[in-house]
């Protein structure tokens, strides 16, 4: 039986992978791994852990597992090491892979809108800000969010991550390296602010997208259709009515008004399940039915 290990099975990501690995159609066998144990055997091991942590247990595991699935941030920027949506780009895994990244969660929400059109139209600029919820700052988050005092209380906080020598955020940076590298598009240009809102669950964003062609609104809704796990329609989604959804929600489609080359969307998703957990298990879904 195929044995999967989760490493960081206490923490919030651990906690959910557990559970999105429960609709897996393939039998296996747990493997449950805190922060203190000793790393086991396995066929999949999945790193629900920091960036740190997960640096460390890549290493240890080259020689006791046949793939890694690594939920941090630490290797979505190296070129050797496939950064996957598996709606978008599975084609880049292969059997030899050992490393797999999934990607930051605002990312994922993003793109996984962006994707469906590029098959039509050459995509040059997108601006978005982003509405990112509490719990997408771990379990220490939510518990200071608790707090009656706490900054997030009733407050948008213009900062998430760590401010660079750019002054740019390590957030903000993940959505502009993670889009090039999970569309393909290597030029295309990211514009983002990040924000913190008092929401407990579900990432949002606000998105103007340029592109080389005029846009034909109306044949926008067909090519949305066309993405596996997105859902458009003229309804206005919210984050609190999409919380345990998987699927990508898009609305409030709309041509800029002055230059046909533009369109502007709302986006809002659970970042838990396809931010996280359920990209995850989808990962681990296709490495089981082609390789193991």
């Amino acid at each position: 039986m195929i044995k999967i290990a989760i490493y960081g099975i206490n923490g919030l990501v651990g906690r959910l992978m557990e559970e999105q690995l429960k609709h897996l159609k393939q039998p296996y066998e747990l493997l449950r791994v805190g922060s203190q144990d000793k790393p086991v055997e396995s066929d999949i091991a999945i790193l629900c852990t920091d960036d740190e942590i997960s640096f460390k247990l890549a290493q240890v595991l080259k020689d006791k597992t046949k793939f890694i699935v690594d939920m941090s941030a630490k290797f979505r920027n190296e070129p050797d090491i496939p950064l996957v949506i598996p709606e978008i780009n599975p084609h880049a895994i292969t059997k030899e892979t050992q490393l797999i990244s999934s990607p930051n969660c605002t990312t994922t929400g993003l793109v996984m809108a962006l994707n469906p059109l590029k098959k039509k139209y050459t995509l040059e600029e997108v601006f978005f800000s982003s509405y990112q919820a509490i719990s997408g700052g771990g379990k220490k988050l939510l518990e200071d969010f608790k707090n009656p005092e706490s900054l997030y209380r009733a407050n948008c906080v213009p900062l998430i991550g760590s401010i660079k020598e750019n002054l740019w955020t390590s957030e903000e940076l993940k959505g502009l390296n993670e889009t090039r590298k999970i569309l393909e598009l290597p030029k295309i240009k990211v514009r983002c602010h990040c924000v913190r809102v008092p929401v407990e669950v579900s990432h949002s964003l606000c998105v103007s997208l340029r592109a080389k062609e005029a846009f034909d609104l109306k044949e926008l809704p067909s090519l949305f259709a066309t993405q596996k796990g997105l859902v458009y329609d003229e309804k206005i989604h919210t984050p609190k009515e999409v919380a345990g959804q998987e699927e990508v929600f898009v609305s409030r489609l709309r041509l800029d008004p002055e230059d046909k080359n533009y369109i502007h969307f709302w986006i809002t998703f659970d970042n838990l399940l396809k931010g996280a957990a359920l990209n995850g298990r989808q990962i681990v879904a296709y490495l089981m039915e082609k390789f193991l």
